[in-house]
């Protein structure tokens, strides 16, 4: 009997020992699968933060007119959230003015390539347009293929008239040309004392776009007093060919006013179109450029048969330390 009640104390024991282990062996390998399960799901929301870097550094580099970028940052809001977030400024003719900072969000399950702070709303009786954050001004190009007299669209307006108004500010003013120019063209159309900080692209379409948000206009940036060379061209048309391939040009935006109706149109066509016409820096148009500078540096401009529209975007008081560009 004694035998047999030591066997039991001994298949007892046994029996917890392995209950023990397969307990242990179980929690380690749960231990172990949640641990890879939360290491693949940050990789993912990582990697959803990196698609939103990547399509705003993209885009960084073919849109916003005359806004630069600066101080980009991930900040993690959960284990899978997080915010991709950049300074960024304008040049007014070398001074550096605050703008709207890039803030998108991004998740384990989606990544949020809308950049809303450039998001705009009209004001001045349509004469302008201000981010609706903090009601910065945005220069407003035109679309000289619009019809003018459909009531349905913003009338251009001449700004350059209004800056003998602005005496000590040095001004940003988006120049919408008669028609398409060479970049040869525009540097001799353009004084000396006023910088090309912007060139855009323009439209083939009949489309208004007044009032599209920068991160939806093309063109090419030029840093303080450089003059566009044909590496610049080529960057360009190489980074607006990779921006097609992602279908980062897919937003439909505009008015169409061919017939009195309205549509939308897809800014890819305008992409298409530039890249098949323009190769070469000498032969290659563009439809408007943003200019900076002192106020009264623009009064040459008054009258100029060649300037289809102008508008008065960032302005700034010039101070005694300032340095400007021009």
């Amino acid at each position: 009997m004694k035998i047999s009640t030591n066997f039991e104390e001994i298949a007892k024991k046994s029996k917890r020992r392995s209950l023990v282990k397969t307990i242990i062996i179980s929690s380690l390998v749960s231990i172990v699968i949640i641990g890879l399960l939360v290491k693949a799901m940050s990789y993912m929301t990582s990697e959803n933060g990196n698609k939103v870097k990547s399509h705003y550094l993209l885009m960084s580099e073919i849109a916003y007119p005359n806004i630069t970028s600066s101080n980009w940052t991930f900040q993690p809001l959960s284990i899978f959230t997080g915010q991709f977030k950049a300074d960024r400024f304008k040049n007014i003719d070398g001074i550096s003015v605050p703008y709207e900072k890039m803030e998108a969000n991004y998740s384990l399950t989606k990544s949020d390539l809308t950049d809303t702070n450039v998001w705009l709303k009209t004001g001045d009786n349509d004469k302008s347009e201000y981010t609706q954050s903090t009601n910065i001004k945005s220069p407003v190009f035109y679309n000289p293929n619009v019809n003018q007299k459909n009531p349905n669209n913003k009338k251009k307006t001449n700004d350059i008239s209004l800056l003998s108004k602005m005496s000590g500010k040095a001004v940003e003013v988006a120049v919408t040309f008669d028609k398409p120019y060479t970049v040869d063209q525009i540097s001799k159309m353009v004084p000396n004392n006023l910088l090309i900080n912007w060139y855009w692209i323009g439209s083939k379409s009949h489309y208004d776009l007044s009032g599209l948000t920068p991160d939806n206009q093309l063109g090419i940036s030029l840093q303080d007093s450089k003059k566009m060379s044909q590496y610049d061209l080529t960057l360009f048309r190489e980074n607006l060919k990779s921006a097609l391939d992602k279908n980062y040009l897919k937003s439909e935006y505009g008015t169409d006013t061919t017939k009195m109706t309205s549509s939308s149109f897809n800014l890819s066509s305008d992409a298409k179109e530039f890249l098949k016409a323009n190769q070469s820096l000498k032969t290659a148009k563009f439809s408007g450029v943003i200019l900076t500078g002192k106020s009264e540096n623009f009064s040459t401009l008054t009258g100029k048969s060649w300037i289809y529209a102008s508008n008065i975007g960032t302005s700034v008081d010039i101070q005694p330390y300032h340095q400007l560009t021009r």
